[in-house]
């Protein structure tokens, strides 16, 4: 199911591996067994000044997500977990396994991508019926968009009482 060149691209693996793959095999089947993803979302209007997107009142300072959003007048914000069980198998493995935890990390990223990828698939969908397009997703630590504005993003969604995860001071996403 997961996109297993990808998986190995996450690994840094430039050349065919067969235990690399081996492990890509087995790691893809733990982390589609611990997730449950979970997902919550909500459009909202927006307004680009410049170099900040307005949100209702709060004013997101980035040039880039500015010149990203250009144009826009609508946004989904959307946050995306696989759940704790993917926490839980990498902890345990950092004990039981610790080779194969990056390969078990590698594999929920491109899960949590192939997850993400489906959603939006959803809201181009239903963005398409209203006449409107979606732009590819936009998150906190790309560009200039600092990962300050995770908070924004935790409050305005709800995450934690939502879907379970937190926010660190250090702004990490992560269950307790």
């Amino acid at each position: 199911m997961l996109d297993r060149k990808e998986v190995l691209r996450y690994l840094g693996c430039r050349t065919e591996d067969a235990l690399l793959e081996r492990m890509a095999v087995q790691a893809e089947k733990l982390v589609l067994q611990a997730a449950a993803p979970v997902h919550v979302f909500r459009r909202t209007a927006i307004r680009v000044e410049d170099d900040t997107t307005h949100v209702g009142t709060t004013a997101l300072v980035s040039r880039d997500l500015a010149a990203h959003l250009n144009g826009c007048r609508e946004v989904y914000l959307l946050a995306l977990t696989l759940g704790p069980g993917i926490d839980r198998l990498i902890r345990r493995n950092e004990v039981a396994d610790p080779p194969m935890v990056p390969v078990l990390q590698a594999c929920a990223a491109v899960y949590t991508e192939f997850c993400a990828d489906e959603i939006q698939k959803s809201l181009e969908a239903q963005a398409g019926r209203c006449g409107l397009y979606l732009r590819p997703r936009y998150s906190p630590g790309y560009g200039d968009f600092s990962l300050e504005y995770q908070r924004f993003f935790f409050d305005s969604l709800e995450i934690t009482k939502r879907i379970g995860v937190f926010l660190t001071d250090s702004f990490l996403m992560c269950f307790r």
